[in-house]
């Protein structure tokens, strides 16, 4: 669990991460690049005739299965040939749980209503309405494609008892390297539209069958409800499709008296990957590069995508993606002479539903230095020891500058920092490299301010900004008591003491995954309900805190929400309005 809490803020910003590289090619090139994230939204509903009329009933939700509000639907109806049929008066009932209903009124030859703030709806017709399917459109928005349905209405003699269904607890993580998963769905009657039903009549609630079906509408398991209304299930997970986002949806055919109903769920389901050598590893001299064969396994076969990142003593010597559950990792490193020299293998994964398991330590054995290799160390010894006698009868030579791009990469750093690559013999200034903390990418035009403590003024004692490729080269005297401030304009704000003259590797962190950190970091401080498994999200903690009746904390986690998935760009404005917002902890209760 630690492993997907690390990593599932990187599938919240999947969109965002793949056309970070794309986006920063438009930008060299002098074209800057607009990037939209929408969702997309989903249409379900039921719909049935009456001895005096018919009624609709649905509801709107986005791909994580949250209620999308205040979404106007335009309603209309085709007969069985695929002509327009007409449609009678209709007057609007409340839908699930609703407060009130909302009245619809009459759009070209249709309907046109808004759900409520559960994301439902209701119509009720005044004359019957037979062999007929109703279209129920959705047009989307800034926030959300657009989305259709096609509902068909179902004859019944009598009036037909609304019935809602709901997952308790709510399924959302689904662990595959468990052999079952237990899942409850609840079902009860709507009272508030069951005109057929007195309001303190019996509801015979148990032996009536539910179906549980997952996203590819595969039939997973039927089970009757008990005398609670509940349907009890134990899952076999190899029934299930393997890692990655999926939902699990409960289905209620209906009977004679009670109206046909179901419900989605969006899920994660997740395994654990394993690490192990494709062969032995065959020797080779440390620094040409050790080649090292690794099979990449979960539970479910051969894992597709993330890294496999070579350590010594815990710094990165190589790094190589998988691909169908292989990658090879070229390990680089010195090695005074022949033997074995300690490895640590481990999985970095690009998806949040793959769990890192343990690290692989292997023993990588190391050739020496051939013979002609010792020659021209030798060589090379001699030649530096004259340099040095001779060094008093000629001027100092300022060493010459290598570009950042010279140097052998390395995996990113998954978070905000620098890092001293190496030294700069004599020189006075940096120079390096500034990219994306989590995909490598380079950022152009980011700028890097030296400051030191002034009375008055700003303290800045030298700026330059990074070329299209990221680099950059900095002259200033050093000062211990100096600080290096990096900015950019779709990253957060990083500074820290400035190192002695050296090359530099520069990671910064998108705002986007910023202000998602935050809230993460924040609902694992609170605890339940908003820590949440696998990992918190701006819509589970919104859920949460709607539940809990925390306004507050429902209005900052929609806006978290807004800023990390939505089309327009999180300024530094933004940020820090998001975080001077943040709720207090023990934020109180207000009413709804």
């Amino acid at each position: 669990m630690r492993g997907l809490r690390q990593c599932l803020p990187l599938a919240l910003l999947a969109a965002t991460s793949l056309a970070a590289a794309p986006a920063a090619h438009a930008q060299t090139q002098g074209a800057p690049l607009r990037i939209h994230v929408r969702g997309s939204a989903q249409i379900e509903a039921v719909a049935w005739t009456e001895p005096d009329g018919f009624v609709v009933r649905g509801s709107v939700v986005d791909d994580a299965r949250s209620a999308i509000a205040e979404a106007p639907l335009s309603i209309d109806a085709l007969t069985s040939a695929g002509a327009p049929a007409v449609l009678p008066a209709v007057d609007g009932c409340a839908a699930d749980g609703a407060a009130r209903a909302r009245e619809p009124r009459p759009s070209q030859g249709g309907y046109v209503i808004a759900t409520d703030e559960r994301g439902g709806f209701c119509l009720r017709g005044r004359a019957p309405l037979a062999d007929a399917t109703l279209r129920i459109r959705f047009a989307g928005g800034k926030l959300y494609d657009a989305a259709e349905a096609k509902i068909p209405i179902e004859a019944h003699a009598a009036p037909l008892a609304p019935v809602i269904l709901r997952f308790d607890p709510p399924v959302d993580a689904i662990d595959l390297d468990r052999p079952t998963v237990n899942v409850a769905v609840a079902l009860r009657l709507d009272r508030s539209g069951a005109r057929g039903f007195a309001s303190g009549a019996p509801f015979e609630r148990d032996r009536l069958p539910v179906v549980l079906e997952d996203e590819r509408g595969a039939r997973l398991a039927e089970a009757p409800t008990g005398g609670d209304g509940r349907a009890r299930f134990e899952l076999p997970t190899e029934r299930l499709d393997g890692a990655g986002q999926g939902v699990l949806r409960a289905r209620f055919d209906g009977t004679a008296t009670l109206a046909k109903a179901s419900v989605s769920q969006g899920v994660v389901r997740y395994a654990q990957v394993t690490l192990d050598l494709s062969h032995p590893v065959e020797p080779a001299r440390a620094e040409d590069g050790v080649s090292i064969d690794v099979e990449v396994r979960s539970s479910r076969g051969p894992v597709e995508g993330g890294v496999v990142e070579a350590l010594r003593a815990g710094e990165p010597v190589g790094a190589a993606t998988v691909s169908g559950g292989k990658a090879r990792v070229i390990a680089a490193f010195t090695a005074e002479r022949a033997g074995t020299v300690p490895i640590s293998l481990r999985y970095v994964p690009a998806s949040p539903w793959w769990i890192p398991g343990a690290e692989l330590a292997i023993d990588v054995p190391v050739a020496g230095p051939g013979a002609w290799r010792q020659i021209a160390l030798g060589a090379a010894v001699l030649v530096i020891a004259g340099w040095v006698l001779g060094g008093w009868r000629r001027a100092p030579k300022r060493a010459a500058t290598a570009r950042a791009g010279d140097e052998r990469p390395v995996a990113p750093p998954g978070r905000a920092g620098v890092r001293v690559m190496g030294p700069l013999e004599g020189a006075t200034g940096w120079r390096g490299a500034v990219a994306d903390a989590h995909d490598g990418t380079p950022i152009a035009r980011a700028e890097l301010v030296i400051v030191v403590p002034a009375f008055d003024g700003s303290g800045v004692i030298a700026r330059a900004l990074t070329d299209d490729v990221g680099e950059f080269s900095i002259e200033a005297p050093y000062r211990s008591d100096a600080r290096l401030v990096v900015r950019a304009p779709m990253h957060s704000s990083h500074e820290q003491a400035l190192p002695s003259p050296s090359k530099l590797g520069i990671a910064l962190v998108t705002r986007r995954r910023a202000v998602l950190d935050r809230l993460v970091r924040w609902a694992r401080r609170q605890g339940a309900p908003f820590e949440g498994p696998p990992e918190p999200t701006p819509g589970h903690v919104r859920r949460a805190a709607s539940r809990v009746q925390q306004r507050e904390v429902e209005l900052w986690a929609s806006r978290i929400e807004h800023a990390a998935f939505g089309p327009d760009p999180v300024d530094e404005r933004i940020e820090q309005d998001l975080g001077a917002s943040e709720p207090k902890p023990g934020a109180s209760p207000l009413a709804p």
